[in-house]
């Protein structure tokens, strides 16, 4: 059989045919709009993550915003709660009976947990309830935290009243106007409320005196009571005034009296309609904390009844105000003024700044704040945003643009395969042909020559005879071979294993191969055990395997003139049968791809070794098929070495 060209060697290239560039054409066809489909999918992946990225930052900010807007309206809900509980305290106490006031703040006091003191006071701060002359701990402590307050500045005194200081007039003056009746009654009106104003600052004065004698406090309050009475005159005597003034421009007494008449009986209506009650709330800090004061003053004047509300019961009733699911990565937090968290929703980062922060009403709790906290999105996320999209789908990408082109590729190199499996299997029926007609036609000549009695010798018609039956087994050969390609190609061939006796099997088929190699001028040399060497195996395949080995041997070891075969026992069991040569041997880049089918060093009609290149192929498969194997090693001193493993 032939040995196969080593396709990859340069010297043994095909070449490219008009089918190879066509080839070549549908690869790149393949390949050019696979990658421009893939850089078009990578481009759009980048502009998508820059638009993911650009989408983030727009999400963080409105985020951000939505934050600042719950804190917001969680300190909107403070002051509403904070509103509404002093609204209610002091609806509460303005509600309360006159009669019997201090029995309700007392009660009031036990049983709201909203209140903690209950106070009343005069106009001028002199604080009547709690009395801390009773040794009430805490009366003294209400008396600590707000004398101050109600002596120098009590929430209830109007913040633009100015006290007006009496204006006295010189020794000795007289009316500045005496026209008629009129005027001279006005001006002893006048005159008349001067007089009330000495004697009401005088009497005013003597109590004050007579009070600082007994106690300081009186003595302010009485200080107080004499300033507005010392106001309310002179209010009046500007009024007298203005009476004056007004009656000296009239013509007539009886117009001036009518209109003063009417004068007086607006002011009366006016005094005579109620007053609405004055109210509201302070924030004090004393002691380091704060309070919170509500005031009434029933009608506008009079005494002050009022309440200090209990700080920590309503800041137990803020919890409610924070918002109760808080999304993850976000924390709301109430803080008083001193800084100290009262209430927190969600979860405050370590060492995050606040990312909104919220005051309360000053007018309510000055000082608090709501702190609204959010984790913002660092460069680093921004930049990993759509970075995970870009990711799997280059990747994906990456695998579609591989899987097509392998793909392609895979498929056109089975093209390529087919068309080179097409055109060898062309060569080997032309090859199979070629050698078909070869014996046929000889076999044909000679019996023509014997059949025409042609032949004048006995000599030469037994040559004749001996021709026609080398050619009619290299026939056979031939045939067995297409045969056994065939079934081993469909996994149809079949092995009947017998127990066999491979020396004397082996002698005998040495015998009927040494006139063969005799003619062809080979010396057919055999070392075989003396001894029997049996092997369960199938009698045809080994023979077949046997017959094409030295068939190869005759065919390309002509140059050595020496075939050796060698049969030996195996360590195990078994046998190893050995077809040696002197020829030129194989190369080494050689030594595998002789054993492929249909490869031939030259597979022209006209090679100088005839052959269709199967039957190395078939011998390995059918020792392969017996569970052995058939492989090439060169021979020391050159040559091959051609070895059959069988179990």
């Amino acid at each position: 059989m032939l040995w196969i060209a080593y396709r990859s060697h340069p010297d043994t290239m095909p070449p490219v045919t008009g089918s190879s560039r066509r080839i070549y054409l549908y690869w790149l066809l393949l390949l050019l709009p696979t990658l421009a489909v893939g850089a078009g999918a990578i481009q759009l992946l980048r502009r998508e993550q820059a638009r993911l990225r650009e989408q983030a930052v727009v999400v963080d900010a409105a985020r951000l915003a939505a934050v600042e807007g719950r804190a917001r309206l969680v300190a909107e809900n403070v002051e509403l709660l904070v509103g509404d509980v002093e609204n209610g305290l002091l609806d509460a106490l303005a509600d309360a009976p006159a009669e019997g006031l201090d029995a309700f703040m007392d009660e009031w006091q036990r049983t709201n947990p909203l209140v903690r003191t209950t106070f009343r006071c005069t106009a001028a701060g002199r604080i009547l309830r709690p009395e801390a002359a009773a040794g009430d701990e805490e009366a003294r402590a209400f008396s600590r935290r707000f004398a101050t307050l109600f002596r120098e500045s009590p929430p209830w005194r109007d913040r633009g009243e100015q006290e007006t200081m009496p204006v006295q007039a010189p020794a000795g003056a007289g009316p500045a106007f005496a026209t008629g009746p009129g005027e001279s009654a006005a001006m002893q009106q006048v005159a008349g409320v001067a007089a009330n104003f000495g004697s009401g600052a005088g009497n005013a004065a003597g109590r004050s005196a007579t009070g600082f004698s007994d106690n300081r406090e009186n003595f302010e309050s009485a200080a107080q009571e004499a300033r507005q009475q010392i106001a309310s005159n002179v209010s009046q005597m500007q009024k007298a005034r203005r009476d004056v003034q007004m009656l000296s421009k009239v013509g007539s007494y009886a117009p001036r009296a009518a209109a003063a008449a009417q004068k007086e009986a607006e002011v009366d209506q006016m005094k005579a309609a109620p007053r609405p009650d004055r109210r509201g709330w302070l924030p004090w800090t004393g002691d380091g904390r704060l309070h919170l004061l509500g005031w009434l003053q029933p009608g506008g004047a009079g005494e002050i009844r009022g309440v200090e509300l209990e700080l920590t019961a309503l800041v137990s009733r803020m919890g409610g105000t924070l918002p109760a699911a808080v999304a993850a990565g976000e924390g709301y937090v109430l803080r008083d003024d001193k800084g100290r968290t009262l209430h927190q929703a969600g979860s405050v980062p370590q060492g995050a700044g606040a990312e909104g922060r919220v005051p309360l009403s000053m007018e309510l709790l000055p000082g608090w704040k709501v702190y609204a906290y959010a984790e913002r999105a660092t460069s680093a996320d921004r930049i990993s945003v759509g970075g995970g999209l870009l990711l799997v789908g280059s990747l994906l990408v990456g695998i579609f643009v591989v899987a097509s082109l392998a793909g392609g590729s895979l498929l056109l190199w089975q093209a390529q395969r087919s068309g080179e499996e097409a055109r060898q299997k062309a060569s080997f029926v032309a090859n199979v042909s070629h050698e078909f007609k070869t014996p046929l036609t000889t076999i044909r000549l000679y019996a023509e020559l014997l059949e025409q009695g042609r032949v004048s010798t006995e000599e030469r018609r037994g040559d004749y005879l001996r021709t026609i039956g080398r050619e009619t087994q290299r026939l056979a050969r031939l045939v067995n071979n297409a045969l056994d390609f065939s079934r081993l190609e469909q996994g149809r061939k079949k092995f009947n294993r017998e127990a066999l006796d491979l020396a004397a099997e082996l002698a005998r088929l040495l015998d009927t191969q040494m006139p063969r190699f005799a003619e062809a001028g080979f010396a057919l040399g055999r070392d075989l055990p003396a001894a029997t060497l049996p092997v369960a195996t199938d009698r045809d395949a080994f023979e077949q395997i046997v017959l094409n080995l030295l068939d190869n041997a005759c065919k390309y070891a002509g140059d050595g003139g020496e075939v050796t075969v060698q049969l030996a026992p195996r360590t195990g069991g078994g046998a190893e049968l050995r077809v040696l040569d002197r020829g030129a041997g194989v190369p080494a880049e050689h030594r595998e791809r002789i054993f492929e089918k249909f490869h031939r060093v030259d597979d022209t009609l006209t090679a100088a070794k005839h052959g269709a290149g199967l039957g190395l192929s078939i011998a390995r498969q059918l020792a392969r098929g017996l569970g052995g194997d058939l492989r090439y090693e060169p021979r020391q001193g050159g040559g091959a070495t051609f070895i059959l493993e069988l179990p």
